[in-house]
């Protein structure tokens, strides 16, 4: 199943190098990188203490390991063809080598870092086939096949999740972590707007912004075994893949288009 994840990845990457991918204001690609990194960090952070009374201390450092996790860059690239999400993504990925080893060393106290293989691989099923897509004709992509390549990850990553989550379950901390994940998430897209009213973007820029800040990636066993077990701890990433999703697909402006961004 892992496996076959990769093609319909490979497929979105491959869809979005063949957009016209352009720039932004810088200032989008700062804040994009500060709402990914940071701010989704203390919301989490914000929203765990809150209700830590509810919760069990696995899911509480599942939650926290969650939130510094690499940005996810599939699912927004399956959700938007403006070009200008493709590079705010590509920028809050490399990012994310700074701000994720620094936080994983205070947290944690070490840094954790990918192994050769998992780094091959998201080369080979993000890079490759962005840089062929990118040399390709720029022609009319269909959405529809880019959403259900989504779904088709999704489901992979839900069943791996779920595999890995295994274990003794009680109903108080199953409703406990959704509504954690769900709270955590709904406040990380709604900041977002606290830009627009400040004057630093546009409504426009605002929904990119959080298309692509929002989500995470699920892929976080590599620094699992430092900062927290396995178990319990994987559970709000269970809630928070399908939560995500659906979060942006509700979300995310219909035909987007890149006239409407300022450069």
């Amino acid at each position: 199943m892992e496996y076959i994840s990769h093609i319909p990845r490979t497929y979105i990457y491959y869809n979005a190098g063949r957009t016209r991918v352009h720039a932004c204001r810088t200032r989008m690609y700062a804040l994009t990188a500060l709402h990914a990194h940071v701010v989704a960090f203390v919301l989490s952070a914000v929203t765990v203490n809150a209700l830590s009374v509810a919760l069990d201390r696995r899911v509480i450092e599942g939650a926290i390991l969650a939130s510094l996790a690499r940005p996810c860059a599939w699912l927004p690239l399956s959700l938007s063809r403006d070009g200008v999400t493709a590079s705010l993504a590509a920028t809050s990925y490399a990012v994310s080598f700074v701000f994720s080893p620094i936080a994983h060393l205070l947290l944690c106290g070490r840094i954790a870092l990918p192994s050769l293989r998992g780094v091959l691989i998201t080369a080979s099923s993000a890079l490759v086939p962005f840089a062929i897509g990118n040399l390709s004709s720029k022609t009319e992509i269909d959405g529809t096949i880019n959403k259900i390549s989504a779904l088709a990850i999704l489901y992979s990553e839900c069943c791996s999740l779920l595999r890995e989550a295994e274990g003794s379950l009680y109903v108080i901390d199953v409703m406990a972590t959704l509504f954690l994940v769900v709270s955590w998430l709904t406040t990380v897209a709604a900041s977002s707007y606290l830009y627009v009213k400040c004057g630093l973007l546009t409504l426009p820029e605002a929904h990119v912004l959080l298309l692509v800040a929002t989500p995470k990636s699920t892929h976080i066993e590599w620094a699992a075994p430092p900062c927290a077990a396995g178990g319990l701890a994987r559970l709000p990433a269970v809630f928070g893949a399908p939560a995500q999703a659906l979060l942006l697909a509700a979300l995310a402006p219909p035909g987007a288009s890149r006239d409407e961004l300022p450069t």
